[in-house]
């Protein structure tokens, strides 16, 4: 094998590694914003649950009022019929009692809907400040693991990219400009294995002459259908191939 085309392998496997790395170093934050959008998400919900509470709170002080207010007018109105001496006169006042009575009847039915709507919202509020508070120590948990891990990575990155410097630093220029221009245009992937003729890249066959330069080790051999720079590792397979190539040609 080239020795340059040694070096590619190398190198090719140190980029897949730091490409590896950058791609859980993108992640990682990643997932914390999830968890962070859910908290906020969570919030609002409670803000807005907070502010239907008050505004049933509200409600409820004011229907309270109300059927104190009525109370008051009931027990003033019952003492006025002592005073009252025509009959038609305390028939009147009779009937307002009777309507102040209803009214009363009716706010104290609302009350009670109101107490229990603000028992349910109460319930809910503690219910969910509940998870919130999970959801926050879970997310500063996870936060000081991610932290951890980027550091990790981090320092993983910088060696990996000292080694791979050192690495492009011994390569012909050309041949790591070859490199880079194919890399550019296959997603990262410039080099790959050849097995039994096939580019386990693209997975088609190459040239049967090209196969066999390949197996010389002679020069750099490129795949004819994605244009990767091929290499080849087997010799039992290598011996193989001659024969049948050697009977194809008699």
């Amino acid at each position: 094998m080239l020795p340059e085309l040694s070096q590619l392998i190398d190198l090719h496997e140190l980029d897949r590694e730091i490409l590896e790395v950058d791609q859980a170093l993108r992640r990682l934050p990643e997932e914390l914003q999830v968890m962070a959008r859910e908290m906020a998400a969570l919030e609002d919900e409670q803000a807005s649950r907070v502010k239907e509470l008050e505004d049933l709170q509200s409600q409820l002080q004011e229907v309270e009022a109300e059927v104190h207010r009525l109370e008051e007018g009931i027990k003033a109105s019952r003492q006025r019929l002592m005073e009252i001496a025509k009959e038609l006169e305390l028939k009147a006042m009779l009937k307002e009692i009777a309507f102040r009575e209803d009214q009363r009847d009716q706010k104290e039915t609302r009350l009670l809907e109101l107490l229990d709507l603000v028992e349910a919202k109460n319930q809910a509020l503690s219910q969910k400040d509940q998870e919130l508070r999970g959801l926050r120590e879970e997310y500063n948990r996870r936060a000081r693991e991610v932290a951890q891990q980027v550091a990790e990575l981090e320092k993983q990155r910088a060696v990996l990219e000292e080694k791979r410097t050192a690495l492009r630093a011994g390569l012909p220029p050309q041949v790591l400009k070859r490199y880079e221009f194919i890399r550019s245009r296959r997603n990262g992937s410039a080099i790959a294995e050849v097995r039994r003729g096939v580019c386990l890249a693209c997975h088609m066959n190459i040239l049967p002459q090209q196969f066999i330069d390949l197996q010389k080790g002679l020069e750099l051999i490129q795949c004819p259908h994605c244009q990767r720079i091929l290499y080849w590792l087997g010799e039992d397979e290598a011996e193989g191939e001659e024969q049948g190539l050697s009977r194809q040609a008699s």
